[in-house]
């Protein structure tokens, strides 16, 4: 069976430096220790971190979101990683290739590179394509080395040559972070995958879940949300995994995950309601008019501010002075005219 999750970062982000999940792996935890793991399952999620030796920054930024390889030996990764989303060029385009490099030497698959756009493989007798790419801006470089805003036709043109395969899956890193439903244009994108040929549309980015849909007989999961994060708002520690049995007709269903507070992700029996693929689903037709829906993308943006400030405060004395005070320092200087 394939199993597909959502965002995962192996590194500390900006405010937990040394406490957050990269700091814990330095110290031996096995992220994903909590999975039942079956031999002949093949894993599937979305790497947002770089996992380099050296970054292409200095200081504090030199930290986020970056963790050494020499640091995953215990760690049994997936089988792919989607390598197309806007924080694997943070470190610079040597970082990026370096991280390509150890999973090529590790045997991880991988695709959203320019030169890897499409992984190809055989599970359960069939033929799959993992189309990967990434439909937000890049806020670190303006020439990113993986595939970053294709037109539709380029898409398209992507998916015609894996026409041969059985089963094609678009992997899109899109959306808006921390909103519960996604926007008109990306739903018609989503359509336009599927008349395009795409058997199973799987994104990424918001950090929460948001609805399923069925479309012409084929399923569009618009946010899996985050499967091994640090991040303090609950709507951000719940997650889904989709399960695709090939073996005879394609199968599709889901599970939802929990990341616990040493942050690992289990898979549950249920999820508090307002988190329920049923009510999310309910979400997908509303706020049809862009300017209301980006009104409640600001809403949601400063709860999460709210809460992770706070979280903020209640860390600050755990992690290195040095690294405390220049978190402090560069928000002040963000807000400076």
């Amino acid at each position: 069976m394939l199993r597909i999750v959502g965002d995962i970062n192996f590194s500390d982000g900006y405010f937990d430096m040394g406490i957050g999940v990269g700091g814990k792996i330095k110290k031996g935890l096995s992220p994903f220790g909590r999975l039942q793991r079956k031999s002949d399952d093949y894993w599937i999620g979305n790497m947002e971190c770089v996992c380099a030796d050296k970054s292409g920054n200095v200081g504090l930024k030199a930290k986020q979101f970056i963790i050494s390889p020499q640091h995953l030996n215990h760690i049994q990764h997936f089988d792919f990683y989607g390598v197309a989303n806007n924080h694997v060029m943070q470190h610079g385009a040597e970082a990026y290739q370096s991280m390509l490099d150890y999973f090529d030497e590790k045997g991880v698959a991988y695709a959203g590179s320019n030169a890897k756009r499409t992984h190809v493989f055989e599970h359960q007798g069939k033929r799959v394509a993992l189309i990967a790419f990434c439909q937000r801006p890049d806020n670190f470089t303006e020439s990113p080395l993986y595939w970053h805003l294709p037109e539709l036709e380029d898409v398209r043109a992507e998916i015609r040559a894996h026409e041969d395969c059985d089963f094609r899956i678009a992997f899109v890193h899109w959306g808006n972070e921390f909103i519960s439903y996604p926007y008109i244009d990306q739903k018609q994108f989503a359509h336009a995958l599927i008349d395009s040929g795409v058997n199973l549309v799987i994104g990424m980015h918001p950090h929460v879940m948001q609805g399923c849909e069925q479309y012409k007989g084929q399923w569009i999961y618009y946010s899996l949300g985050n499967f091994v994060f640090n991040m303090p708002w609950e709507p951000t520690k719940y997650g889904l995994v989709v399960n695709v049995d090939l073996a005879a007709e394609p199968r599709i269903g889901y599970e939802y995950i929990k990341i616990g507070n040493d942050f690992c992700p289990e898979v549950v029996d249920d999820v508090p309601s307002k988190y329920s693929v049923e009510y999310l689903n309910t979400l997908l037709d509303i706020n049809k008019e862009n300017e209301k829906y980006y009104a409640q993308v600001r809403r949601c943006n400063k709860l999460y501010r709210r809460v992770n400030r706070m979280d903020i405060i209640k860390n600050f004395f755990r992690m290195n002075p040095a690294d405390s005070w220049g978190v402090v320092a560069e928000f002040i200087k963000k807000r400076l005219p």
